[in-house]
């Protein structure tokens, strides 16, 4: 049978484990509560971009004849979309234009397809809309360059521009075909 001086010294032992458990379990707990709310906060929002199962990456087309171009050797025209657009995209992740927040074009590949005298191309998100790429060609040079300068367009996408508005510097006039594949990187809201 223990002594006195023994049941004390494990009623205190007990007394002892029993507040670090108490105080252990309080830790917990309020880590658990912490790490939620940063979860629930982390979790209002979804980045939609190159790595994602459906990328946010349109592919354009863009066609002029010889008789657009301007006495200074500029073509203007629009693209037709040769992809899903970004209805489609969004809509495929389960979002519409009105669950973006934030987007930017992260970079864009320009492809002079039969294009031999073109000298430098500016595309815009839209008529009127930011600037997403500038690149400049040598005759003898790559038929492809990315743009990786990363820019904001969200009010442009949230406005629902879809084709680019190409301007096309050319050393001499004759018809020409560019692609262009941009790339996006979109913030929604709504998880």
């Amino acid at each position: 049978m223990p002594s006195q001086s023994t049941s004390r010294v494990m009623t205190s032992a007990v007394r002892i484990l029993l507040q670090r458990g108490s105080l252990l379990i309080v830790l917990l707990a309020g880590g658990m509560v912490w790490t939620s709310c940063d979860l629930a906060s982390a979790g209002s929002t979804a980045i939609l971009n190159a790595d994602s199962a459906e990328p946010p990456t349109v592919r354009h087309r863009f066609e002029y004849a010889a008789d657009d171009a301007t006495g200074a050797g500029q073509v203007a025209v629009q693209s037709t979309v040769q992809s899903s657009d970004l209805d489609a995209i969004l809509s495929r992740n389960g979002f519409s234009r009105r669950d973006v927040v934030d987007a930017r074009v992260d970079s864009v590949r320009v492809e002079r397809v039969s294009a031999p005298s073109l000298r430098d191309v500016e595309l815009f998100l839209g008529r009127d809309g930011p600037r997403v790429a500038g690149v400049q060609f040598s005759p003898e040079g790559r038929s492809t360059i990315v743009d990786n300068t990363r820019r904001t367009v969200t009010r442009a996408v949230q406005n629902g521009a879809e084709v680019l508005d190409g301007r096309f510097g050319l050393e001499s006039s004759e018809d020409g075909v560019v692609r262009a594949r941009v790339y996006y990187r979109l913030e929604v809201e709504g998880v």
